[in-house]
């Protein structure tokens, strides 16, 4: 058993074995579609969601996890351990490290000992699963809290998630596009997005025409933002459609060399604010 306690949110972008095998506690958002409030991943999967994306009248809106919700999860860890890590999405795009605190301030009025540490990944998505998924390995190595700590925070600057949407409207929608993002639509033009730069928001990274292009273009950056001439760590992302994340899998490994390369679908929260969407999370040794 770990010493440390892993906890984030549900827009981690890991894969479900990745978060079973090392005990991570995810703290789950709220989707608001059509007057209902599903819980991300509880109620609701990715494919129940794209099921009825087409037939929306209005785009979903999200919300954070409660303040008891957050501390169900701290009470329960708790039990186990006196030192936890909590690895959460940029504070620049969500209230949710405010709403941990509260729920932080809670849970130690009963347990007063309980050291509770947050690391802002300054970023969503895989980059910030990468991030929780090296606290977890320092806490399943049996790292000290500061240890763990720190071996999330200095991976923070390294890791990278790029994005090809199929348009900028949903993130315009939820408050989250960039700041040159112009309402617009072109034929079969891409926009291209991403956490590059450290900042947590979100950077505009140019368009292409078409989605095979827009794939080859999101290969292609890689060598921007990740140094190749070392191993790779990679998560390729779909939405509504898997073939695209297999697709993408595939031209990754056979352009660069990768110490690990996952894929996972992204939840309907995270794709509440994307749309239909493929895309990458990596960072380099």
């Amino acid at each position: 058993m770990s010493k440390v306690g892993i906890v984030t949110d549900s827009t981690n972008g890991l894969p479900a074995e990745l978060i079973k095998e090392y005990d991570i506690r995810v703290v789950p958002y709220h989707l608001i579609m059509e007057g209902e409030d599903y819980v991300d991943q509880v109620d609701i999967t990715p494919a129940e969601f794209w099921r009825c994306f087409s037939s929306l009248k209005e785009i979903p809106t999200t919300g954070v996890p409660s303040p008891g919700e957050m501390a169900d999860v701290f009470t329960e860890l708790a039990k186990t351990t006196d030192s936890i890590v909590c690895v959460h999405i940029s504070r620049a795009l969500s209230a949710i490290y405010e709403t941990f605190q509260v729920a932080r301030e809670r849970v130690m009025e009963k347990h007063p000992n309980l050291k509770i540490e947050f690391v802002d990944s300054r970023c969503s998505v895989g980059a910030l699963g990468f991030v929780v998924l090296e606290a977890a390995r320092a806490a399943q190595a049996g790292k000290s809290l500061s240890e763990v700590v720190r071996a999330a925070q200095d991976l923070v600057p390294r890791v990278s998630w790029i994005c090809a949407l199929d348009t900028l409207k949903y993130l315009i929608k939820g408050g989250r596009a960039p700041k040159k993002a112009i309402i617009g639509e072109f034929l079969n033009v891409k926009p291209i997005i991403g956490f590059v730069n450290g900042t947590g928001t979100v950077t505009s990274l140019g368009k292409e025409r078409g989605k095979k292009k827009a794939m080859l273009k999101l290969v292609d950056m890689v060598k921007d933002y990740a140094d190749t001439s070392k191993p790779l760590h990679v998560m390729t992302h779909f939405t509504d459609a898997i073939e695209d994340g297999i697709e993408l899998r595939d031209m990754i490994s056979s352009r660069y060399h990768c110490a690990e390369l996952y894929m996972a679908d992204l939840t309907p929260v995270m794709t509440t604010h994307t749309g239909p969407a493929v895309g990458l999370s990596f960072y380099s040794d």
